[in-house]
């Protein structure tokens, strides 16, 4: 039994030993791979936060990205002109696609900006359901529209940061009609305020 325990340990053993040796002997270029990975994976994300908040002119935090991403894409630059295997080249795409993914993951947490979402329901429904809406304390703008042969339809507006749509579309419900476009600029109340009544 001894010696069954005994051979199953050392084909157990050897492999990460050699795995070790393997490591330990490419050290270097496992820590260049590496930092060529990271380095492109934070250029690109900063790159893309970058272009998002240009989109939405918060112009200070441009700057500031824009500076960063400069300094870590000229480190990684160097750092993939000084090898020279192929390998390198893989890492290096391979860190500026896990850097997409990584910045529209953050963007979508972030949620910056402002919407503006236009629902369209028939006439009574479309009251209560905008005095609802102000009840909550959105700020809404109705008017009327035409649907299908000629109906008559409520149009509500509402104005609202892009972090609340999702609540917004969890009350009003998976049957409903609705446009949602983005909004450069707004003045004015923007969204849900508190209400005596929430």
């Amino acid at each position: 039994m001894t010696y069954y325990i005994n051979t199953v340990w050392q084909n157990l053993i050897t492999p990460v030993t050699v795995l070790f040796s393997l490591i330990g002997a490419y050290r270097i270029e496992i820590l260049n791979l590496a930092a060529i990975f990271g380095l492109n994976l934070l250029s690109t994300t900063l790159s893309n936060l970058k272009t998002i908040l240009l989109t939405k002119r918060i112009m200070k935090l441009v700057y500031v990205t824009t500076f960063i991403d400069a300094m870590v894409f000229a480190l990684a630059f160097k750092c993939l002109a000084t090898s020279s295997s192929l390998v390198f080249l893989v890492f290096f795409a391979a860190g500026r696609l896990s850097g997409v993914y990584l910045g529209s993951l953050i963007e979508s947490k972030l949620a910056l900006g402002t919407l503006e979402v236009s629902i369209h329901k028939h006439w009574q429904e479309g009251i209560k359901l905008a005095d609802q809406l102000r009840t909550l304390g959105y700020s809404v703008t109705t008017f009327k529209g035409y649907g299908i042969n000629g109906n008559d339809r409520l149009v509500i507006t509402v104005i609202i940061p892009r972090r609340e749509l999702a609540g917004l579309k969890s009350l009003l419900g998976s049957r409903i009609n609705m446009t949602v476009k983005d909004v450069g600029k707004t003045y004015g109340k923007i969204g849900r305020v508190q209400t005596t009544n929430a």
